[in-house]
């Protein structure tokens, strides 16, 4: 099965946690205007082969994937914006990489369209989305 998770939700924490999983970080692909092709057929493959597959949540992915008539599900947040955000951001301070940097600033930029979408590919397309709740622990004592 492939998985599009959205950014911050898990992908590679759980493929770390679990075997018979890969997890294909988007950030490590060269953006050309035909990325996702390669990175989506290789999803594919790997999917084909068993694999549970995690891939980025990217329109182009979801779309190259809904017109290849490929199977896949979809992972969003079902947290609020806020603090779907607050754990982006805590996951920059912990790891302070430049791909946790632009997923705050494509966050800002894309969020609510980006949920729209996943809510009209489950209600009109029969795409199956997970809407994942995750506490977001901003100190040892409180959480959103």
């Amino acid at each position: 099965m492939i998985y599009c998770g959205y950014q911050g939700c898990g992908k590679t924490t759980y493929c770390k946690e679990h075997s018979n999983c890969v997890d294909l970080d988007s950030s490590n692909v060269k953006k050309d205007k035909c990325w996702f092709i390669n990175y989506c057929e290789t999803a594919k493959r790997l999917s084909e082969s068993g694999q549970k597959v995690f891939i980025s949540a990217h329109r182009q992915v979801i779309d190259y994937l809904l017109e290849n008539e490929i199977k896949f599900e979809i992972l969003a947040p079902a947290e609020t914006k806020m603090a779907w955000r607050t754990r982006l951001e805590l996951r920059y301070h912990q790891h302070q990489t430049l791909p946790n940097l632009k997923a705050i600033a494509d966050f800002d930029q894309n969020y609510e369209k980006d949920m729209e979408w996943y809510k009209y590919c489950e209600e009109f397309l029969g795409i199956k989305v997970h809407w994942i709740k995750v506490k977001v622990r901003t100190n040892l004592e409180q959480e959103i």
